[in-house]
């Protein structure tokens, strides 16, 4: 198989090559030391933190089609888990939430938006219950939550599996996983069981010893409702049912939350439908950052933050178009009218095939007074939908 995987991101608007060889030229990689081993981890661009955790079966290889590509506009972070790839491997008592904190603590990382896929999620929630200040905002992928369980249909992988006992050797979990398993990679998705073999090739002589876990302080699913900042949960449409389930449990526990499926993908969605996976990670991060600006900065600054991002970088949908339109109606009811008139607009640029935009700006113009743009406007939802009865009745009484 060629290493080299040349990915066109989101309808040939991005083109990368990404491998674990091709990184950003800024990167740089190291040790950090924890208390009887050491993680490596590799940190690449600028900006707001991201930090990246891998699943419970490889190492951090796994964000190869996400580290390049993030690392152009954030400051990204990858590392190895204890026992994984190049991190040293476990010999006394250790916590992966302490090892996450101190990678924070020797890095500078203030505070980060964590990416954490299926068991590395669950430690990002872990760690987001016990150190709350370092979170901005958590992605969650194929992600499960301490204390919700599992059923035998997981153990057994739906019949799939005969004797779960065989997977205590690597080799044969590898097999099996990469090869077998109808949910950890989605059929047809070759070129990542590929990228997934290769991964595992350079770490099946390292049986991960479990003795030395130190589990959390919490059992994290009583107490997802403290988790309180934006949080996207990504499951795969043909990943077990059980990781369905404790997406459902997170998405439910989590008030500021909203959960995405993710289709033609079984667990591991970065690398099976990378497209897909970037461009739902990158609508949430610049949602987040667009209502942040909005919230403590006003709308001026929020429409050129809009407007820097539209103009530069692909068309990510930064925002729904209801939610925007509440937004703007929000602040037309409370007599801030340039600024419902600039939210409008904005939705408008986002969403020009919506008839409903273009209706909602012309009543926000109307009550500012600003009569012949109103009618344009209201003539075009008219256009768009010939069947909007309150365009008709507007443009009735304005003419």
């Amino acid at each position: 198989m060629n290493k080299v995987l040349m990915i066109v991101v989101w309808a040939g608007i991005w083109l990368s090559t990404v491998s674990g060889q091709n990184l950003p030229a800024a990167y740089h990689s190291g040790y950090v030391d924890v208390d009887g081993g050491q993680l490596f981890y590799e940190s690449g661009g600028n900006g707001e933190n991201i930090v990246l955790l891998h699943d419970g079966m490889v190492s951090h290889e796994i964000w190869d089609y996400q580290f390049p590509l993030l690392a152009k506009y954030y400051r990204v972070t990858r590392y190895d888990r204890r026992g994984y790839g190049k991190s040293s491997d476990p010999q006394a008592p250790y916590s992966d939430v302490e090892d996450l904190y101190r990678l924070f603590i020797k890095l500078g990382i203030e505070k980060a938006t964590i990416f954490g896929m299926s068991s590395g999620g669950g430690c990002a929630i872990d760690f987001t219950l016990k150190y709350p200040e370092k979170v901005n905002a958590l992605v969650l992928v194929g992600a499960v939550v301490g204390g919700y369980g599992y059923t035998s249909h997981m153990t057994y992988r739906g019949g799939h599996l005969k004797n779960p006992a065989l997977m205590a050797d690597p080799h044969n979990a590898a097999e099996y996983y990469v090869w077998k398993d109808p949910y950890e990679i989605y059929e047809g998705n070759e070129a990542a069981r590929q990228k997934v073999a290769l991964i595992l090739e350079s770490n099946l002589h390292r049986p991960f010893n479990r003795k030395y876990y130190t589990p959390p302080d919490r059992i994290a699913a009583r107490f997802l409702s403290e988790i309180k900042v934006p949080c996207l949960v990504l499951v795969g449409e043909h990943d077990i049912p059980d990781v369905h389930a404790h997406a459902g449990v997170i998405s439910f526990g989590i008030n500021e939350s909203k959960r995405e499926i993710i289709l033609n993908s079984g667990h591991l969605i970065p690398v099976e439908q990378p497209e897909e996976f970037n461009k739902s990670a990158f609508s949430f991060l610049r949602r987040n950052e667009f209502f942040a600006l909005l919230n403590t900065e006003g709308a001026d600054q929020a429409a050129q933050y809009f407007k820097k991002i539209f103009n530069t970088e692909p068309r990510v949908p930064m925002f729904g178009e209801a939610e925007l339109n509440q937004t703007g109606y929000q602040y037309l009811q409370a007599g801030q009218v340039r600024e419902a008139i600039e939210l409008f607009r904005l939705n408008a640029v986002a969403y020009p095939d919506s008839w409903n935009v273009y209706d909602s700006l012309g009543e926000a113009l109307l009550k500012d007074g600003q009569r012949d743009l109103a009618i344009k406007n209201y003539e075009r939802s008219l256009e768009l939908n010939p069947d909007n009865e309150n365009a008709k009745k507007i443009l009735k009484e304005l003419k």
